[in-house]
């Protein structure tokens, strides 16, 4: 399944994200002569987990398996969080670990350029993979498992280098082939389905923006799309949508059909919304208010009419885990801080 989606946009312009929050929750307001709607029940955050120290966060990976398990990597080590219980490991890499994606019965695990695949019964190896060679080591990657197929991206960028673009590989898991996709996709904002991996990319040339949809079958269908001409935007597939937050101008939630990749609807947000994920709960967006994003929610987001409600407050909030569950990741500092976790229900 997927990977974090976060409070700031990693090295681009944060880590998987941007920033800004959300106001009210929960009400409904009724239109002139009608009936006013039942408020929209709350959200309620679970117990914290506490999943050890960071000494950054955006180095650590998350992923969320197809029962709710998060699957999450403190630098070489694997664990495994599943419902409310404590973290367990799970097992050591080869080395730091960049990337991790499960399935009902895989683990996939990426350190530099190697994807190795482990039984989940008893993290027995079953196969690898090697990435397409890169001009400077590896410090970003990503990946996705559904069915009978990976997806994965990797980056170089750095602190230093500025934007760099991903190269998005395909990988069969019953055979040894990585079919390279595309060396120009934006990095992080990406998520797949039993349909493929959706992505943000342009041309070599950098005049032309596009949102993509990359299938099992290695076929690839680019629209073009100019939101993305700014740069890589929080992106979100669920119900047959691509929900995208779009912070230039007025900020506003845009949905993609997800067979056409075309524009269906454009409602304006809070400018304080941070990020989105698909979960079980539906469409959700972390937020944050004050001076210094001091307060963070997470609320359900409705794309027909750009609004949230059910909010709960997620102290330190820092990313979404897309999946089954509905899980925010809290940090106490982004560099050499701790972390901990907090399953969101209604």
């Amino acid at each position: 399944m997927s990977a974090l989606t976060t409070l700031r946009r990693g090295r681009l312009a944060g880590a998987v994200i941007p920033a800004v929050t959300l106001g009210i929750a929960g009400i409904v307001v009724a239109q002139s002569g009608a009936q006013a709607a039942p408020r929209t029940p709350a959200l309620h955050a679970g117990p914290k987990i506490a999943l050890g120290t960071t000494k950054n966060i955006a180095q650590n990976a998350f992923a969320e398996a197809p029962d709710g398990a998060v699957f999450y990597s403190r630098g070489a080590v694997v664990y495994v969080v599943g419902g409310n219980s404590a973290p367990r490991t799970v097992l050591h890499a080869g080395g730091t670990v960049l990337a991790i994606a499960a399935t009902a019965s895989d683990l996939f695990v990426q350190h530099g350029r190697t994807v190795t695949e482990y039984r989940k019964s008893n993290v027995s190896q079953v196969r690898h993979w090697t990435l397409p060679r890169q001009p400077a080591p590896v410090t970003m990657a990503g990946l996705f498992a559904e069915g009978g197929t990976l997806w994965s991206w990797i980056d170089t960028q750095t602190d230093s280098s500025g934007l760099e673009f991903a190269t998005v590989s395909m990988i069969a898991t019953s055979g040894p082939a990585v079919h390279v996709i595309t060396k120009f996709a934006f990095a992080e904002d990406m998520q797949a389905n039993s349909s493929g991996l959706y992505f943000e990319s342009t041309n070599s040339g950098q005049t032309r923006y596009f949102l993509a949809h990359a299938a099992p079958s290695g076929a690839v269908r680019y629209r073009a799309q100019s939101a993305f001409r700014y740069g890589p935007l929080p992106l979100a597939v669920i119900g047959g949508r691509i929900d995208v937050l779009t912070f230039v101008g007025h900020p506003s939630v845009k949905s993609y059909s997800s067979t056409t990749l075309a524009l269906v609807s454009s409602k304006r947000v809070s400018g304080q919304d941070i990020t989105i994920a698909a979960t079980g709960l539906g469409l959700v967006v972390l937020a944050c208010r004050g001076s210094s994003c001091s307060t963070r929610t997470v609320s359900r987001l409705n794309v027909a009419t750009g609004r949230s409600s059910g909010a709960v407050s997620v102290v330190g909030g820092f990313g979404l885990v897309a999946g089954p569950s509905a899980a925010v990741i809290e940090v106490s500092h982004e560099t050499r801080g701790t972390m901990t976790m907090q399953r969101i229900s209604s």
